[in-house]
């Protein structure tokens, strides 16, 4: 079948990057069915499926090697390629040039990708793509600070209610939105991060599946019309509790009465915390020699 190159790059590169956010994610999956092509990750946390339509009816099933097969497609330059199956390889065709990329087996069967599904909805609704983009730009910051210290497992991940979401490490970040329906999520950054598959407005789902030994794993699922995420997460209620008290705590801190208060410009104080910084660019021994009448203005932060 012929493929337009420049559109599949844009499914294709939703897929790499849920493919290189895990390692155990490595292997891509290639389902043609009617006249849609899926392709499809997991790393048994998380499954996205993204869908890509084709111009006639396919029917296939391949998995392959993601890194592999996705490179190769990144590096073509014409208008169209091909893909054709042929036995226990892909067949990728680009001008003149073809590529095999050979599908990978576990017991002499095509390998399997387990699809993550929810089977008893508990939840149904609409998140709206502004606030799934918030949390990611937002309440990721506050998580970033993880990296440089020591803190426990929980302060890696992000709490979202259906009042906000609310990260915290040294400090703490609470971002304040509606959601149409009450939940309490504890999602890592893996997932956060999987948000910028969505351009749009995003069904959400949630549920809980029993598994083995009278347990149940709970999940959710985001999806749009060529974009599905599905994912197992934590539903901990000892650990919902430990976070809710910190957000709690700053929701007081922020509603409480003060004497006096100020409402300062993020972008103001930052201009004015950069000129101050200048003056620790310099060596100990120019330093020396600053002309002290110049700090008041570069101290003031009304400028």
């Amino acid at each position: 079948m012929i493929i337009k190159t420049k559109d599949f790059k844009e499914a294709a590169n939703k897929i790499l990057l849920a493919a290189d956010l895990d390692t155990n994610a490595a292997n891509l999956e290639l389902v043609a069915r009617n006249s849609s092509l899926y392709l499809n990750v997991t790393n048994k946390e998380y499954y996205v499926s993204v869908k890509f339509p084709l111009e006639a009816e396919e029917t296939f099933r391949a998995v392959v090697d993601a890194s592999l097969f996705l490179s190769l497609i990144s590096g073509f330059t014409t208008e169209t390629f091909s893909l054709d199956i042929k036995d226990n390889t892909v067949i990728l065709g680009a001008g003149k040039s073809k590529y095999k990329v050979a599908m990978i087996y576990e017991n002499e069967n095509l390998m399997a990708l387990p699809v993550i599904a929810i089977q008893n909805k508990t939840v149904e609704m609409t998140i709206s793509n502004d606030i799934l983009m918030s949390i990611l730009n937002v309440n990721s910051k506050e998580l970033l600070k993880a990296k440089y210290l020591n803190v426990s497992e929980l302060n890696k991940l992000y709490y979202i209610d259906e009042a906000g979401c609310f990260t915290f490490t040294n400090g703490s970040c609470l971002n304040a939105f509606s959601l149409e329906k009450p939940v309490k999520l504890l999602l890592n950054d893996r997932i956060v991060r999987l948000f910028k598959l969505f351009k749009d407005d995003v069904q959400f789902s949630l549920g809980m599946d029993p598994i083995a030994n009278g347990n149940v794993q709970t999940k959710i699922v985001m999806q749009t019309a060529d974009t599905y995420l599905a994912a197992i997460i934590t539903c901990d209620d000892t650990l919902i509790a430990r976070v809710q008290q910190p957000c709690e705590a700053t929701k007081r801190y922020l509603s409480e009465s003060y004497d006096h208060k100020l409402v300062l410009s993020t972008a103001d104080l930052s201009a004015a915390i950069n000129r101050l910084m200048s003056f620790t660019k310099n060596s100990k021994a120019t330093s020396e020699k600053v002309n002290m009448a110049y700090l008041p203005t570069a101290m003031n932060i009304e400028n």
